[in-house]
């Protein structure tokens, strides 16, 4: 299996545990949706019905052996130039913790980071806060403390 199959494959997997876990009649997304809506499933919490996309745990740095619990990547703007999934459709993003699953309301967390960038006058670089560009590719991804992200509102942590 190729490093980007693994990937997805972790994903699938991360996406699923959480879905059945916490969610009532899940429908999930087709390629469009997931691709360019950014929602990986639809489901019932809360006694609402709602969209969510599944985060799993990210490395700092491509090359770094683990993942880390302490911050993550925020995809304002996707390796295709196209809006990331910052962006999209779905009502709660949903951040695998070691812990628990953290879920965030989209919009909320995306007014946060704007505010942020503005405030740092969108400087570019791979700390918190600055806007960061990999190589080769159309991305724009901010790193984000989780500390931060769970001082908003509308944020909610579930049993993983």
């Amino acid at each position: 299996m190729s490093e980007w199959d693994s990937f997805i494959h972790k994903g699938t997997l991360d996406e699923e545990r959480f879905a059945q876990r916490h969610l009532s009649n899940i429908k999930w997304s087709n390629n469009y949706q997931n691709m360019h809506e950014h929602w990986d499933m639809e489901g019932g919490l809360k006694g609402k019905t709602l969209k969510f996309d599944v985060k799993g745990m990210k490395k700092i740095n491509r090359r770094d052996d683990s993942t880390q619990d302490k911050f993550t990547w925020i995809e304002g703007t996707n390796v295709k130039g196209n809006p990331g999934w910052l962006k999209g459709r779905a009502d709660y993003i949903v951040f695998e913790r070691n812990e628990y699953w953290l879920l965030v309301n989209r919009e909320e967390l995306w007014d946060f980071v704007q505010e942020k960038l503005k405030k740092n006058s969108y400087a570019e670089g791979k700390k918190p806060y600055h806007v960061y560009q990999r190589w080769g590719k159309k991305d724009k991804i901010t790193l984000v403390p989780f500390t931060d992200i769970e001082d908003l509102k509308d944020i909610e942590k579930l049993d993983k």
